[in-house]
């Protein structure tokens, strides 16, 4: 369980959606009024339990969607292994990719045709008395662009693929990735042979490299008609890195509630609230030769609102912000020594 762990993005899958929505203003016609009256009323439903709509994704064939996704870590890290200094980590990504819908299952699969179009990233580490800065962006082909660490992100960008999603917001596949393949192999200077490429192929593991991205922009439903004021949950288990040494395997509890349907000109906007538990499946991690780290003291927390477009499907903005701090004991032939990390996640897509 003991290994080096580079710190990657971890974000919990609810969003935060703040639409610049503008509403229908006094020069509007009588039709346009009306037919957007009409648009609202066929989505949003009644009875005597009150409004309620089908939440699904349920766009339409050649429909295009262009999004701007930043995700961000800061880690503040104090133990024996910085010798008791606190060490800042800051971890930022910035994904610019077009989406366009190419098909639409009798059982309402979307398929996405996907690209990227530029990729940035910046990684920061600092302490008291010294700092270092690296700038990653994938349209300037610098020293950082040709770091063995840039290589997925720089084969990404301009080539399409596949992904297809349920109703519910389920990512089911990705594929048609044997571009991004090739840019991959290109970069070792084609000099792999065919079972070095297979090798290559399952160690990067694009599949779920694409799917951990998009999972932070399609937001899984419960499935069926829902009221205003109603909830409902999902639990997702995976885990929290710690001091780049281990990980803690959790489960994310989360929980959405409807708080309103908005009327966008003729849209239907559902807003959502969300927030964030945490349960830690194990708090203490033990290596071969002895050493344990054992979770004393943890608080996790998330909230979140989602601004969910019915009528378009598809998320108009959205961001999250999280808090995990924690306090652990390092316990090494019987001698200890206290560690705290305290972590920060935000993510931010925004409809362009």
């Amino acid at each position: 369980m003991f290994k080096n762990l580079s710190h990657g993005i971890l974000v919990f899958a609810i969003i935060i959606s703040i639409s610049t929505l503008s509403s229908c203003g006094k020069n509007d016609n009588k039709d346009k009024t009306e037919k957007d009256k009409k648009q609202t009323s066929d989505l949003i439903k009644k009875d005597d339990k009150g409004e309620k709509v089908d939440l699904k994704y349920a766009p339409k064939v050649n429909d295009k969607f262009s999004y701007k996704m930043t995700a961000k870590t800061v880690s503040v890290e104090k133990s024996p292994y910085t010798r008791d200094k606190e060490i800042t980590s800051e971890n930022t990504n910035t994904f610019y990719y077009k989406q366009e819908v190419t098909e639409i299952s009798s059982a309402g699969v979307v398929t996405y045709k996907i690209k990227y179009d530029s990729i940035l990233a910046s990684f920061k580490i600092s302490s008291m008395d010294s700092s270092i800065t690296v700038l990653y962006n994938s349209n300037v082909k610098d020293s950082v662009y040709k770091m063995q660490s840039n290589i997925l992100n720089n084969a990404l960008i301009g080539e399409e693929f596949k992904m297809r999603v349920s109703p519910l917001g389920e990512i089911l596949d990705v594929y048609e990735l044997e571009k991004i393949h090739d840019n991959i192999f290109k970069a070792f200077g084609d000099t792999l042979k065919q079972q070095q490429k297979e090798n290559l192929k399952q160690s990067l593991d694009i599949v779920s490299e694409l799917k951990k991205i998009s999972t932070n922009q399609f937001q899984k439903f419960q499935g069926g008609e829902i009221y205003k004021d109603s909830s409902w949950s999902f639990t997702q288990e995976t885990s929290i890195p710690f001091l780049q040494i281990t990980v803690f395997p959790i489960r994310n509890i989360l929980d959405y509630k409807v708080k309103e349907f908005q009327n966008s000109n003729g849209d239907v906007i559902v807003v959502i609230d969300a927030s964030l538990n945490i349960d830690f499946i194990n708090k203490e991690q033990k290596d071969k030769s002895g050493v344990s780290i054992k979770v004393m003291e943890s608080k996790p927390e998330g909230k979140g609102s989602i601004f969910y477009n019915l009528t378009k499907g598809c998320i108009v903005k959205k961001e999250t912000n999280t808090k995990i701090p924690m306090e652990a004991k390092i316990t090494v032939k019987g001698q200890s020594a206290n560690a705290i990390q305290n972590t920060t996640t935000s993510l931010s897509l925004e409809l362009l």
